[in-house]
């Protein structure tokens, strides 16, 4: 809803200082949406001009001029997560991941725990940056809002698709637990690199370690208790989910976080006594120090253990492999199996998720057929025109089959419509519509 833009403040004295500017886009034709644009941008001023956190972005200015609103904060000098899934183009690391969501744990339990609570509310990799030293700056508060104790529901359903608790969707009040979910949807995406699949579809994740084996039984359950649709079965504050990712990691990398939690807080911008606003660079974390190495005499004889950590022994060339190995050391023969393909959303414009094809079976179509669809598509289907069976996938020894069920509005690959009960062979790159909904069928 806003461009961004990195600019210069030219000082009297000479000097000048980086900020990052929003602007309230104002191209809209629509008024209703423009209204509601400037709604959003004032209440996000209004809740970040009073917070004051290390991971927060310091807002020091909020005005308008010739009808067009700007905020300016603080420039971050980094990168978001969605950039660095991006780059990477892999899962990254467990060790990293557990250190942002830690980080982002502490600002949470700091915004749910304000006088008036603020709930984030849309919590996702492109909303979370990361500074080179390794620092959290959670993002664009566009859609947060401040929890009204007795009220039963939000008044506007907003989220990013993908990462949105289930309650966002008009069934009850975000509380805390709502970012807890946000969280544990962004660290899915940032362990696998593959986005979850909404709230509002029925069928269950793909596990974690199915995508990435070499995550930990403990950080996995995390995940996954963050990421329960009953919200009485989350963690219930950001702190206890934090207490939780602690425990995953090793004792060394703990003690790292607690010696950081100890360091003088950064100072955030403050405005000087000339009315200009400085920032300072948040110092580096403190090391543990390592363990000194101790010399073995060379009369003293050394026990060699062998270790359970190769227990995976390759079918192909016998050679023992790490547990948690992906590929095997001496030929490159993969333990994991492929990943199934997908159904990407790709329209309705905004849309974008997959949907992994594990079952070789998997029915199209909305609620209320004579059998339950395993992809519901009726959350983008809100005028009927996606039949409640409409269309069935099947899946025989990796070939995969698109069969329309007589629907009223038909089944289309690539613009051709197929005939009633007649099944199409699927290929990478086909464009499926059902009804007004367009999937991309890829395979991985």
């Amino acid at each position: 809803m806003a461009w961004v833009y990195e600019v210069a403040e030219e000082r009297p004295d000479g000097s000048r200082q980086t900020w990052a500017m929003k602007e309230l886009r104002a191209d809209s034709d629509d008024s209703h949406t423009l209204e509601e644009g400037r709604q959003l941008f004032r209440q996000e001023a209004e809740i970040l001009v009073d917070l004051s956190h290390p991971n927060l972005p310091q807002v020091v200015a909020f005005f308008e001029e010739a009808g067009r609103s700007y905020l300016v904060m603080e420039f971050i000098y980094g990168e978001s997560l969605e950039k660095r899934l991006e780059r990477a183009s892999a899962p990254l690391l467990e060790g990293e991941v557990l250190d942002w969501a830690i980080q982002v744990c502490e600002v949470l339990s700091y915004l749910h725990s304000r006088p008036t609570p603020v709930i984030f509310r849309d919590m996702k990799p492109s909303n979370i940056m990361v500074t080179p030293n390794g620092q959290i700056k959670l993002i664009d508060f566009g859609i947060a809002r401040t929890y009204k104790a007795g009220k039963s529901k939000d008044t506007m359903t907003m989220g990013s698709e993908n990462y949105a608790a289930p309650e966002q969707w008009g069934k009850a009040q975000t509380d805390p637990r709502a970012d807890v979910y946000g969280l544990g949807a962004t660290m899915y995406h940032l362990l696998t690199n593959v986005p979850p699949l909404p709230a509002f579809v029925p069928t269950p994740r793909v596990p974690i370690q199915q995508y990435n084996p070499a995550v930990t039984d403990a950080t996995v359950s995390v995940v996954e208790k963050a990421l329960a649709k009953d919200r009485n079965l989350r963690f219930d504050s950001a702190e206890a989910m934090r207490q939780a990712l602690l425990q995953c990691l090793s004792k060394r990398d703990r003690r790292r976080i607690e010696l950081r939690a100890q360091q003088p807080a950064a100072t955030s911008p403050a405005t000087t006594g000339a009315g200009h606003v400085q920032v300072s660079a948040m110092p580096t974390p403190a090391r543990a120090q390592e363990p000194r190495a101790t010399a073995v005499s060379p009369r003293q004889p050394v026990m060699r253990v062998e270790s359970d950590a190769y227990s995976r022994v390759c079918p192909r060339c016998s050679t023992s492999n790490r547990a948690e190995a992906r590929f095997c050391r001496g030929c490159g023969y993969s333990f994991v199996p492929a990943p199934p393909p997908v159904l990407a959303v790709v329209r309705p414009p905004g849309a974008r998720w997959e949907y992994p094809l594990q079952d070789a079976d998997v029915l199209l179509g909305r609620q209320g057929g004579e059998q339950p669809v395993d992809l519901d598509l009726g959350f983008y289907d809100p005028n009927g025109y996606v039949s409640r069976n409409h269309a069935r996938i099947t899946a025989d020894n990796r070939r995969y089959h698109l069969t329309d069920l007589n629907s009223a509005n038909g089944t289309y690959v690539n613009g051709e419509r197929l005939a009633p009960h007649a099944p199409r062979l699927l290929r990478h790159g086909d464009k499926i519509r059902v009804g007004r909904v367009v999937l991309h069928f890829r395979i991985r």
